[in-house]
């Protein structure tokens, strides 16, 4: 009987703590990120890629742009991972391609430190025409405190 007592006195304890805590207020984290926000912060990002792309800097766009382990995913190529990576597919395509126009289309906050973009894309030759585009999917988080790619994927073809 003393067993009892003394194992419904603790059930009791427990009962009053799990009610204690559940009553508690939670504590105040940071505000959630509207989709202005996002927007801003990925055109930002996105004026910084077409600068470093126009520049012909490889390795800018690869250390600035994307995380450590960022992928790239071209269309019809093998992903791309890592900054050594990225920044060799990025020269391959100085070349041909002078100048690159992104669009945000849609920039929405996906969970603390990400956000999801779809972009267009327009490509540009060293006379100004247009070469082609596509459309864009990219997932974004924090790397020391500076927002960069981690999958950057898209589609060559109509971007409407």
């Amino acid at each position: 009987m003393r067993k009892a007592l003394k194992s419904l006195a603790a059930a009791a304890v427990l009962a009053g703590c799990v009610t204690a805590f559940a009553a508690a207020p939670a504590a105040a984290g940071p505000a959630a990120m509207t989709e202005a926000q996002a927007r801003a912060i990925v055109e930002a990002r996105n004026d910084r890629f077409e600068a470093l792309f126009a520049a012909d800097d490889a390795a800018g766009l690869a250390a600035q742009l994307y995380t450590r382990g960022g992928r790239l995913v071209p269309p019809d190529a093998p992903d791309m991972v890592g900054p050594e990576a990225i920044a060799a597919y990025w020269t391959g395509a100085f070349g041909a391609i002078a100048t690159v126009k992104l669009e945000t289309i849609e920039a929405v906050p996906v969970g603390a430190g990400y956000i999801a973009e779809r972009t267009h894309v327009t490509l540009f030759g060293p006379d100004g025409a247009v070469l082609g585009g596509g459309k864009a999917v990219i997932l974004w988080t924090q790397e020391d405190g500076v927002w960069k790619m981690q999958w950057d994927s898209w589609n060559n073809g109509p971007v409407k």
